[in-house]
């Protein structure tokens, strides 16, 4: 697999604090082409603008701006979009339905695209659920039904964004018995890169049934 810089987050309900764009604007070196991934391609375009222009700005109000930044979704052709997506120094992979998100990854090809990747891909809820070796798809993170199945493979452990410690679930527990799961909570990271893996805010370590603060 390529070397890439692997960013797992939530969600940023206020924006960016300092040590948070201290930390994006150390990583995002290279800013000319930011792509954003919809996590439903052929509905919900406005949605997916809005978010767009919302993690737009808040890169911009962290000192964070690109030369270009579009769109990934349903209103490309396969070529245009696999294209899009390997001119991009930053990807980011949206949240949304997780599923449905990996779904159009592979029907458009972007799935391959995205393990050559040399860049920046940035997770957040459903993108970083994605971004894993076992993408886990659980009742407790609001999903329809318990799902398992490979994901992108970026990372060795899986992630339950939208985490809150005292709602520790016993799906939770069951599932860490047989995968490492982090516990991401809402304003916070997980960076992996040159093979190392960094925590920043509120994470926590699943494993073996037993649940540990990570560091």
């Amino acid at each position: 697999m390529f070397m890439s810089t692997y960013i797992l987050t939530s969600m940023f309900p206020n924006g960016l604090n300092y040590e948070q764009s201290e930390l994006f604007r150390t990583l995002l070196t290279e800013r000319r082409k930011f792509a954003f991934i919809a996590s439903e391609f052929e509905k919900m375009h406005e949605k997916t603008e809005k978010y767009f222009q919302f993690f737009l700005k808040m890169f911009r109000e962290s000192g964070i701006s690109f030369d270009e930044a579009y769109v990934v979704d349903g209103r490309m052709t396969v070529a245009e979009a696999q294209k899009a997506l390997t001119e991009a120094d930053v990807v980011w992979l949206s949240g949304g339905d997780t599923p449905v998100e990996f779904a159009y990854l592979k029907k458009y090809g972007l799935d391959t695209i995205l393990k050559q990747h040399e860049g920046v891909v940035i997770g957040m809820s459903a993108g970083s659920i994605n971004m894993a070796k076992s993408a886990i798809c659980t009742l407790s993170c609001g999903h329809a039904k318990q799902e398992v199945y490979e994901g992108l493979g970026f990372v060795d452990f899986s992630v339950e964004p939208h985490f809150v410690r005292e709602k520790l679930s016993e799906e939770l527990l069951e599932l860490s018995k047989k995968y490492l799961i982090y516990g991401l909570c809402d304003n916070s990271i997980i960076v992996s890169k040159d093979g190392k893996v960094s925590v920043y805010g509120e994470v926590y370590c699943i494993k073996d049934g037993q649940m540990t603060e990570s560091r």
